[in-house]
This record gives C-alpha cells, sequence and structure tokens, in this order.
C-alpha cells in the first residue's frame, strides 16, 4: 500500500509491506518489541508505532495525517498482520553478490557453534535471530550440483549485521519450521517463540 506525505511544501511517497516476507528481519525485531511492549498499552499507540516501523516515517509526520487516512493505514495493518511468513527453507541465501548456505550437514555441527548458538538463546532469541542465522548461514566456498560446502565457524560480526540488514521474516520462519519438523527443540523453541508470538497476534487481530 502507497500512501503521500506533504511536509514544508513537499510531496513525499511511501510504501508499506503487504506480507511478512517483505520485512527485513531488523524491522521486525523492532516490531515485536512494540507488540511485547508493556509500556504502550493503547492499540492506537501501537499502531502508529508499527506504521512508523514500517515506512520509515517520523511519529509527528504519522500524527498529521488525517483520521481517514489512519483508518485506511490501521486497516492495511490488519491485513499485513494477518499474513503468515513463508515455510520454505531456504538453502541457499544470495545477499550482494555473495552465496550464504545453510549449514549442509547438521549432524556434525561442532561444539562451538552449539555453545553460541545456545547462549544467544539464553541472551534472548528475538534480538539475536540475525546471530543465530550467521552461525547457520555462511559463505559457500565449494559447490558442486546441490552439493556445497561453507566457510569453517568462526563468530563474524559483519556476517551478523549483513544477517540483520538483509535477511527478511521468511528467511528465518523458513529456518524455525525445519527444526521444529526434525523435532530439535533447542533451536526450534527458539526460533519458533518469535513466531508463536507472530501467531498469537494473527489471532488477536482476527477478533477486531
Amino acid at each position: 500500500m502507497n500512501f503521500t506525505l506533504f511536509k514544508s511544501g513537499i510531496e513525499t511517497k511511501h510504501k508499506l509491506p503487504k506480507h511478512w516476507d517483505e520485512l527485513s528481519l531488523k524491522k521486525y525485531v523492532r516490531i515485536m518489541k512494540v507488540l511485547e511492549s508493556k509500556e504502550e498499552k493503547t492499540e492506537i499507540g501501537k499502531t502508529v508505532s508499527i506504521l512508523r516501523i514500517l515506512s520509515d516515517v517520523p511519529e509527528e509526520d504519522i500524527l498529521r495525517l488525517s483520521i481517514k487516512n489512519i483508518n485506511q493505514l490501521g486497516k492495511h495493518l490488519i491485513k499485513f498482520l494477518k499474513t503468515l511468513p513463508e515455510d520454505r527453507l531456504k538453502h541457499i541465501l544470495k545477499i550482494n553478490g555473495i552465496e550464504y548456505g545453510f549449514h549442509p550437514k547438521l549432524s556434525d555441527i561442532t561444539f562451538g557453534e552449539w555453545v553460541d548458538i545456545d547462549s544467544l538463546i539464553t541472551e534472548g532469541a528475538n534480538d539475536n535471530l540475525h546471530k543465530i542465522m550467521a552461525i547457520l548461514y555462511r559463505p559457500i566456498i565449494a559447490k558442486k550440483g546441490e552439493k556445497y560446502q561453507i566457510e569453517p565457524y568462526e563468530p563474524c560480526k559483519d556476517r551478523e549485521q549483513i544477517m540483520l540488514e538483509n535477511l527478511t521474516v521468511g528467511d528465518f520462519y523458513g529456518v524455525s519450521v525445519f527444526f521444529s519438523d526434525l523435532g530439535m527443540d533447542l533451536l526450534s523453541h527458539s526460533l519458533t517463540s518469535s513466531i508463536q508470538k507472530l501467531k498469537e497476534t494473527r489471532k488477536e487481530r482476527e477478533k477486531i
């Protein structure tokens, strides 16, 4: 959905996503914090905060919109929250020309990888999703047909930032579903906890 803002005689156009799959992981984390926040208790307050995150429009400019426009944006937001991300695991993600492969053989995951993932879960899975994804997805260094080899594991702040800035909700949702299907409780619980909150939000919105 597109909407237009007029400020100081200047017209700017803004776009809201239609589906969670269009949303970056970075914005998703910010939205979940709004939905979980106990500081902002009113629905209209949360709506304004989420619109600000989705559109990158300052709150003061959103408050200048007419009630008619806010109602239209609110209806779009409800439809958006009712969608669910794609649940297919993407084995290869291409970001800025580099291919990142999902860990090709989880049975061979190293103790160091597992310890780091466990620590990130303990610290808070929602805030560390990009770091978990940076462990599970690493640059491909060899490839033959559908088989590939990824870099040996080393913590990488740059890769974590790349994941935060470029991954979508659909990217990590597919991973959470994959681990859930495998019955791997440690990872599936951490990654699906955020999605469960998303589903609960969807149910609540359907009552509106």
